[in-house]
């Protein structure tokens, strides 16, 4: 009986102080003692990106069971994010009147840069030509002829404002059709066709289920063609710098330092040349060079899916600003 009553006695002097402890708040060296006692406390898995979260000072306490915490030091400071590299400058070279002559088209060929070949829809070798770029990685246009200003002669089938709807379409259904693998077009001559909005529209409409990317190749500067095109959804490039409209070598290679000066400034540059000795002659000794500096060749497809990908604000005057 005596036994019963102890055992009961301290029971109940046991509980009573647990309840005393269990009430009372744990000051800094209770609870951390307690950790120490009970095992590692878990902490908080950290956020990516954002330092890990220290515990308040009050926490940080001496204690014979627990070390304080060093100060932090650079070693767990979150490294500075790493930029992207600069995208070098672009250039966006398209050689026209491709197809009369078979080695100046294999001179053309032979560059060995992402390119563009613009082939003339009556050319003989129009389709063994465009084959041949195709299957060498290069962008095929169709170069198709357009009414000028004045009196020189764009080549047959050219489209002209005097045409109506129906010989338009024709004829440009013709000069896509000679020219397979084509994955748009730009204007040989046109000074006078692309000025005018309803034969323009009239034309790239009866092609536009093809999605074409049209290049203007700005042989007046009062065109419409950028106007017609997005009108009509299309993807579009407006021509920067002509290399030879003067064929000579000096005037050449002022041509492809202005390309390589418009290219920084803006990010890109559509270069258009013709397949002359001269210029030929040029563009061999000069693309080692360009890449060197650190320039970048590309196809007007590559620039053109670059630039729609960009906010509007940033695309330059190739496309029309």
């Amino acid at each position: 009986m005596l036994a019963s009553l102890v055992v009961a006695s301290a029971y109940l002097l046991g509980a009573t102080v647990f309840s005393i402890a269990s009430a009372a708040p744990q000051t800094p060296e209770r609870a951390i003692r307690f950790a120490a006692v009970a095992g590692p406390v878990a902490t908080p898995a950290a956020t990516p990106g954002l330092e890990p979260e220290l515990p308040p000072a009050a926490l940080i306490e001496t204690s014979a069971t627990v070390p304080a915490l060093a100060p932090a030091t650079s070693s767990t400071t979150m490294p500075a994010p790493v930029s992207a590299a600069p995208r070098r400058p672009r250039i966006a070279l398209i050689i026209d009147d491709v197809g009369l002559d078979a080695s100046a088209a294999a001179r053309v060929l032979a560059l060995d840069i992402p390119l563009t070949v613009a082939i003339l829809p009556y050319a003989d070798a129009a389709a063994s030509t465009a084959r041949s770029a195709e299957a060498g990685g290069r962008d095929v246009l169709v170069h198709v002829p357009m009414e000028p200003l004045g009196l020189a002669d764009p080549g047959p089938h050219a489209l002209r404002v005097d045409l109506g709807d129906a010989d338009l379409r024709a004829r440009i259904r013709w000069a896509m059709a000679r020219v397979p693998g084509a994955i748009g077009l730009n204007n040989h001559m046109g000074s006078r066709f692309t000025r005018d909005p309803r034969a323009l529209r009239v034309a790239l409409g009866a092609i536009a289920g093809q999605a074409p990317l049209f290049v203007d190749s700005m042989t007046t500067a009062d065109s419409r063609g950028l106007a017609v095109a997005e009108g009509l959804g299309l993807a579009v490039l407006r021509r920067d710098v002509f290399l030879d409209h003067v064929i000579e070598t000096d005037i050449i290679a002022e041509r492809l330092a202005e390309a390589q000066s418009l290219a920084r400034a803006q990010g890109h540059a559509v270069v258009i040349g013709h397949p002359h000795g001269l210029t030929l002659d040029a563009l061999e000794n000069w693309i080692g060079e360009a890449e060197a500096a650190g320039f970048e060749f590309v196809t007007v497809t590559t620039l053109s899916a670059a630039l729609r990908a960009m906010p509007a604000e940033q695309i330059s005057a190739s496309i029309g600003q």
